[in-house]
């Protein structure tokens, strides 16, 4: 049988396995990831901000429940964390666990943000064998704060300001972006729809100004712009930024960055033998979005079909820079963007904003 290993039991990862079961019988999976439970991040926004509405069980999904129909003998969940991948003896090295070899390696590893990484973290992206206790601690420290600095105006801190300024009508959010604009990728209409949804909950908004310093002392803390200007808050939330998942990977599989160089059939380019695979936020594609990665799961899967059964032909993924974009601010109005069309904000909020498709969440890891 073909032992397919995966590092990563997110989305991207579990489709994957679950397409490569189904597709090809002659196979074994191997999954890895640091936690036996899938966390729905999508919806970190709200479930920080608003816990009354966001059910443990709806966000955290234990990963073996969705794999139960598969006999022991062709799929493996292994907890841990990769510590490194030695692409010539075809193994992977998991940090205080056994050694996975593999046949076909495919790495969905994902990324975190700055923001999720420190004491104070607020875990936007977040693994690890302690996600319920980490959401707990942001959830308890948004509620406490009287003053919120988010900095980063992309979707995740536009949405995380809209949130937290529905949920906490008294507490003084500012919203800070580099840029001329909110959600500096989105047209300027789409912007200012936002501006002027965030603007009604009471949202104060920084532009075209970056942080060069934080500082905390005597549970305040201080942060200075590169405008010169100095604000003051009770929290502060970064969601500025991403950082690849992949200091496992050999150097040269990575760019300057740290992102996985694939090639349009997903396979990573460095490896030669064409036995190595990625995909989703870990790649070198710039638009990490929900929808451009379920465009590539079905490239992987077929192509390790192609690989195992010596048949078909390669599928290839157009990494186009077509958005489809959906950005809620609170529960009844947003913004986004479908290719050039921008669209009303209620079609955002009922397709989007009524719950972060958390309902909908189990399903996203299921065959």
């Amino acid at each position: 049988m073909a032992h397919v290993a995966i590092i990563g039991g997110s989305y991207a990862g579990t489709k994957v396995a679950h397409q490569v079961l189904k597709q090809v019988p002659n196979s074994k999976v191997t999954l890895i990831d640091p936690s036996d439970v899938f966390y729905y991040n999508i919806a970190s926004p709200r479930i920080i901000a608003k816990p009354k509405e966001a059910k443990v069980d709806q966000y955290l999904i234990p990963i073996m429940d969705k794999f139960k129909q598969y006999p022991a003998a062709r799929f493996t969940f292994v907890q841990g964390y990769a510590d490194s991948v030695d692409t010539a003896a075809k193994v992977v090295r998991v940090k205080d666990g056994k050694d996975v070899s593999y046949d076909y390696l495919v790495v969905a590893s994902g990324s975190t943000t700055p923001g999720t990484v420190g004491e104070e973290a607020i875990p936007f992206k977040t693994t690890g064998a302690d996600i319920k206790q980490k959401v707990e601690a942001a959830q308890k420290r948004v509620a406490a704060a009287d003053s919120i600095i988010i900095v980063g105006a992309g979707p995740v801190g536009v949405e995380s300001a809209g949130e937290i300024a529905q949920a906490y009508p008294k507490t003084k959010v500012t919203l800070i972006s580099s840029h001329a604009q909110v959600l500096p990728n989105l047209k300027a209409s789409a912007a200012k729809s936002a501006h002027a949804s965030l603007a009604n909950l009471g949202v104060e908004m920084v532009y075209s100004a970056r942080v060069t310093d934080t500082k905390q002392e005597d549970g305040k803390f201080s942060v200075h712009l590169d405008n010169g200007k100095t604000l003051s808050a009770t929290l502060v939330i970064s969601a500025a930024g991403n950082i690849a998942n992949t200091s496992f990977m050999p150097r040269d599989s990575l760019d300057q960055d740290g992102w996985i160089k694939v090639d349009r059939n997903m396979r990573v380019s460095s490896i030669t033998d064409n036995s190595v695979y990625a995909l989703g936020d870990a790649t070198m594609y710039k638009q990490r979005y929900y929808l451009k990665i379920n465009d590539q799961i079905p490239v992987v899967a077929n192509n390790i079909k192609n690989a195992v059964t010596s048949s078909g032909q390669l599928k290839t993924y157009d990494a186009s820079d077509k958005l489809m974009v959906f950005v809620p601010i609170g529960s009844k109005t947003g913004t986004g963007q479908i290719g050039s069309f921008v669209p009303f904000s209620f079609m955002v909020a009922f397709v989007k904003g009524k719950d972060y498709f958390m309902s909908k969440a189990a399903t996203m890891i299921a065959a």
